[in-house]
């Protein structure tokens, strides 16, 4: 099945799942959207579809005008804050989970690096609006050299499929939340779904530890992991070198193998990989090529905060920053759907002659899915129009730029950027916290 179709079934689902009442009985608040209000649990879930990072004021006045078949009634922007309080953010876990299931049993063939399908794992701090139930839940942080000034952060980690282009599994945390604890989190889901066989996980520095290895080792998966300079593995290696992590009665840990290569960049510097992947027909020139898959990772990241925007918050509450944390990743799974197959298109119709590379408009992408997903979700569009999106996304196409190779700039801290967050990241009263909630 091509990815459009994909695309097309998650929409379906995801409309007959949240107009079941008996499947979203798990997921509101108890003894809340049983008798007939204002508000139904309907619409505030198609609201939460459609809400833009705009002021409130501004996407009630957008819902009323765009979709009106929703009949969303004239309430405060008080009532509808509340409402969505009552909506367990399992349901659109749930939801996230539902399309990434979709497309791993229905997508007919995946890409492959030399035979193996790959997969980056990584996190990101995420900024998180100041309020008392952001302050409960993801804890408390201090800004240095004023331990009066308080904020607080989460911790975003994703284990991504590097080559399909799609989030495979996503949690947030507190920003001081183990990433490794994080890690296995989407080890084990990746064991559930039975898709480590033949896979490479990539990991970055920060994730290698000795029982991190192990457990890639015991459960089979394959991995790659960046060392930091300064352990001992990396010291000892000089080129390519098999060595052994040192197995304990006490804990009951068997000798481990371990392989350890020493890459040489392109500016001067090396840096140690170790993996479990003993295949000597992977060189070291192909050890480089596949850590540098991780960096569509780093891209996903970067799409996330600045095409869906998701550190800007339309709510300041624990249950409003879960909500939007996994319909950015759906959205984003959905855009990735459209995008691919565009992509296939174009190279597929592009002429030898063409002095340029393009690809499909990834921004143009997500701007419409953000638009059409809700009102599908409402009866207002057919499912026919994901198919037009598809056609659109191969005429609105950008130039591939050549890579360009620069030496990192080390940034200076520039504080809290987005202004809902740094609302109370000061020394806050108790008074002026309440008012927050």
């Amino acid at each position: 099945m091509n990815r459009t179709n994909i695309c097309k079934n998650i929409v379906q689902s995801i409309k007959d799942y949240i107009t079941d009442q008996v499947k979203l009985e798990p997921h509101r608040v108890e003894k809340h959207f049983v008798r007939r209000r204002k508000l139904s649990l309907l619409q505030v879930i198609i609201y939460l579809f459609f809400s833009s990072k705009a002021s409130m004021f501004q996407n009630l006045s957008q819902i009323r005008e765009e979709l009106g078949t929703l009949s969303f009634p004239d309430v405060s922007k008080q009532a509808l804050s509340k409402a969505r309080q009552f909506i367990n953010p399992s349901l659109f876990k749930e939801l996230y989970y539902l399309s990434v299931d979709l497309f791993y049993s229905q997508i007919s063939s995946r890409k492959l690096w030399q035979g193996y399908h790959l997969f980056a794992v990584d996190g990101s701090r995420i900024e998180l609006p100041n309020s008392k139930s952001t302050f409960d839940f993801f804890g408390e942080m201090s800004s240095y050299p004023d331990p009066n000034r308080r904020y607080t952060m989460g911790l975003a980690s994703i284990i991504y499929d590097v080559l399909d282009d799609y989030i495979l599994h996503a949690s947030i945390h507190k920003f001081l939340s183990s990433e490794r604890a994080a890690a296995l989190e989407h080890l084990e889901v990746l064991e559930d779904m039975g898709l480590y066989n033949n896979s490479i996980i990539i990991f970055d520095r920060g994730y290698y530890s000795e029982d991190m290895f192990r457990y890639c080792v015991e459960h089979g998966h394959l991995c790659v992991m960046r060392l930091k300079e300064g352990i001992n593995l990396s010291k000892k290696c000089n080129g390519d070198m098999i060595s052994i992590l040192q197995g304990t009665s006490k804990e009951g840990t068997s000798d481990v193998p371990i392989r350890v290569l020493e890459i040489p960049l392109d500016d001067g510097t090396k840096e140690y990989l170790a993996t479990n992947l003993f295949d000597p027909a992977v060189t070291k020139d192909m050890f480089r090529e596949l850590y540098f898959y991780r960096w569509p990772v780093e891209l996903k990241y970067k799409e996330l905060k600045s095409r869906f925007a998701m550190e800007e918050f339309s709510g300041a509450t624990a249950v409003s920053i879960q909500q939007e944390f996994y319909i950015n990743m759906l959205l984003s799974n959905l855009a990735s759907l459209i995008k691919n197959e565009a992509d296939e298109e174009i190279q597929i119709s592009a002429k030898s002659t063409n002095k340029f590379r393009y690809q499909a408009n990834r921004a143009f992408i997500i701007g419409r899915i953000k638009s059409i997903v809700p009102k599908i979700l409402c009866g207002l569009f057919e499912l026919s129009i994901i198919e037009q999106l598809y056609t659109d996304a191969v005429r609105c196409r950008s130039q591939l730029l050549p890579g360009r190779s620069f030496p990192r700039k080390k940034l200076k801290s520039k504080g809290r950027s987005h202004f809902r967050n740094k609302k109370a990241s000061f020394k806050i009263e108790p008074a002026f916290i309440n008012r927050l909630i």
